[in-house]
């Protein structure tokens, strides 16, 4: 099985970020402790990063390519995570509504649900923060009209056949 381009240049570009987290990463912990193997870590992987960068470019790839892929992966981690948050909450509000809980039970999904809460206000709260939230938020209300629809079709249910 060979790689298209295309599945070559996501591959590049996952590579890339994720030397740049370890960059980031090694920078934060060689600005508390001054250890020369570090810096030496750092200098290999930006070039190696520069290694991806130059073979990218090679293959006709820019900088704005690179960053709409980046972009997109970015998005999509997003808008996942906060559909995710947001099921989660609504299965803990409707086990919350059950009569039949014991009180020991829905204090556990009350604490339960006040976490996710938390969490989805947080991610809510980067998204708002972030410089792209309304692109982002435009895509969110996509995902979640797109499961409503997909909600909405299964949840209908045939009608009977009419007979004569």
């Amino acid at each position: 099985m060979t790689w298209s381009d295309k599945d070559k240049q996501r591959a590049y570009i996952g590579e890339l970020q994720g030397l740049q987290r370890q960059i980031n990463f090694l920078k934060k912990s060689s600005g508390e402790t001054k250890d020369p193997s570090i810096e030496k870590t750092i200098k290999i992987l930006r070039n190696s990063q520069d290694k991806l960068y130059s073979t990218l470019a090679q293959q006709g790839i820019t900088a704005e390519a690179v960053n709409k892929i980046i972009t997109e992966k970015s998005d999509k981690a997003i808008i996942k995570e906060i559909m995710q948050l947001q099921r989660a909450k609504d299965t803990l509000k409707k086990q919350l509504a059950e009569p039949t809980l014991t009180p020991e039970k829905s204090r556990l999904l009350e604490k339960r649900l006040d976490l996710a809460t938390q969490n989805h206000t947080a991610a809510w709260n980067d998204i708002i923060n972030s410089p792209d939230k309304d692109r982002i938020i435009n895509k969110i209300e996509q995902a979640q009209i797109k499961q409503l629809r997909r909600e909405q079709t299964r949840d209908r249910t045939r009608e009977p056949e009419r007979t004569r």
